[in-house]
């Protein structure tokens, strides 16, 4: 195990680049301080590629390859979600390591993938890698709070690299999964790549009333009307469907489940009505076949013995592809009281579906089946969260989402949550998989030639 590598995560981890929408509440000291770890532990890259900051802190390297092909993208982002310390086990900006497990925040999410793909890229230029190819890395410091700032970090290097009319080969960045195949009759782990993204958008809810003293309420309050309002929606819920993403997962895992399921899902037109029933019943899997809608936040009176004037509830959606925020919208329109008043924020449309069945796909495949060979199935699959990488599809070939740290198949519960945690082991596998992935995507007479 490289104990460089370790410290070098230690440091990365102990830099408290805590992400706020209010960016006065930032420390921009640490982000500098994070910055300046980057240039002493990766002097090769510093050397070899030319780094532009891009909205002050946000870091794009670009190293030039020998010919004009398409370059490769790899992403990631380095700020990190607000903590609390009281439910750690260790400080978590401490990288305090524990029988086999480095624990802090961003360990998984996502400096843990950072500081891989750059010691890989370190390695790979120390040991003399002529690339053939153009690789741009590049690293968002505002990823948490999403695509929708104005100070998006990522947006702003999209923008610059459009402006150099960059198209990519392929783009790398955070999200994918390890699951337990157990549940789709598959005997042992699952590697998932992600190909699309859902879309977003939050619709609130608003009912307006005089108000008045809690002594004397009307027949219902305010509160009372979006709450009920919201209630149809979260035990109504969305209409499920096998959208193209969550198809072509079942039909790569097909081959690897043993029978009855592999019969069903083969034939999965056949059986659809029987398979999305069985889907639903699982919060995860629901995810991928259906738009979601949840009640997310709640805002009524000021105190509590007034009325409030104005009831709010924000349902928090999740888009399907082949489904639209607009067409969310008018759902909820037809399906609750007409006399809230009913808007949208925050909207973005599912992404394309990546292609599974090209060069670039099976080069990621290929390169996890090598690290972790344990694996019994690598198929596409539908994320459901969101990531930077979403702004890239209309630049790229395709756009994959990878998991290369296995220890997220039984730690993913603690991204964003108390003691996130990395196993070293698997750490060092990361480090092989985009070294691999860098050696193998750079090379011009490879899986990747145009």
């Amino acid at each position: 195990m490289s104990t460089q590598a370790v410290r070098h995560l230690q440091s990365a981890i102990q830099a408290k680049t805590i992400s706020h929408s209010d960016r006065s509440l930032i420390d921009f000291n640490e982000y500098e301080k994070f910055i300046a770890f980057l240039k002493d532990a990766y002097p090769m890259i510093h050397k070899k590629a030319t780094l532009e900051r891009v909205e002050n802190y946000s870091l794009l390297f670009h190293f030039k390859g020998a010919t004009d092909l398409d370059p490769i993208g790899l992403m990631g982002h380095y700020d990190v979600v607000p903590v609390r310390e009281e439910g750690w086990q260790v400080p978590p900006f401490s990288a305090d390591i524990v029988d086999g497990y480095m624990f802090g925040r961003g360990t998984l999410d996502m400096k843990g993938h950072v500081i891989a793909l750059l010691e890989a890229m370190e390695d790979c230029l120390n040991d003399g890698l002529v690339l053939q190819r153009d690789v741009y890395i590049m690293l968002g410091h505002n990823e948490e709070t999403g695509i929708g700032m104005p100070d998006s970090g990522a947006v702003a290097i999209k923008r610059l690299l459009e402006s150099r009319q960059v198209h990519f080969n392929m783009v790398i960045d955070e999200g994918g999964a390890f699951i337990d195949g157990k549940g789709l009759s598959i005997d042992g782990p699952i590697a998932l790549i992600g190909v699309c993204e859902k879309g977003y958008v939050d619709v609130e809810l608003i009912a307006t009333q005089t108000g008045g003293h809690a002594s004397m309420p009307p027949e219902t309050s305010a509160l009372y009307e979006v709450f009920e309002a919201a209630m149809k929606m979260e035990k109504d819920k969305f209409k499920s469907e096998l959208n193209q993403a969550t198809d072509d997962m079942f039909k790569a895992l097909v081959p690897y489940m043993k029978q009855p399921k592999k019969f069903i899902f083969k034939h999965r037109s056949l059986f659809k009505s029987l398979i999305l029933k069985a889907l639903i019943k699982s919060p995860e899997l629901a995810a991928t076949v259906r738009t979601t809608s949840v009640m997310t936040m709640a805002e009524g009176s000021k105190a509590p013995n007034v009325l409030a004037q104005t009831g709010r509830v924000n349902i928090n959606c999740r888009i399907v592809p082949g489904d639209t925020s607009d067409q969310v919208l008018t759902r909820i329109k037809n399906r609750i009281n007409s006399k809230l008043r009913i808007v949208a924020h925050n909207a973005t449309e599912p992404t394309i579906v990546s292609p599974s069945d090209n060069n670039q796909f099976k080069l990621i495949k290929d390169t996890m089946s090598l690290i972790y060979p344990e694996l019994k199935a690598i198929a596409p699959y539908l994320m459901v969260a969101a990531t930077d990488s979403r702004i890239y599809h209309d630049m790229s070939d395709g756009v994959y989402r990878v998991q290369p740290f296995k220890n997220m198949l039984w730690d993913r519960g603690t991204l964003h949550a108390d003691n996130e945690r990395i196993e070293l082991e698997s750490f060092i596998k990361g480090i092989r998989f985009f070294k691999e992935i860098i050696i193998n995507g750079s090379k011009v007479n490879t899986e990747l030639v145009d």
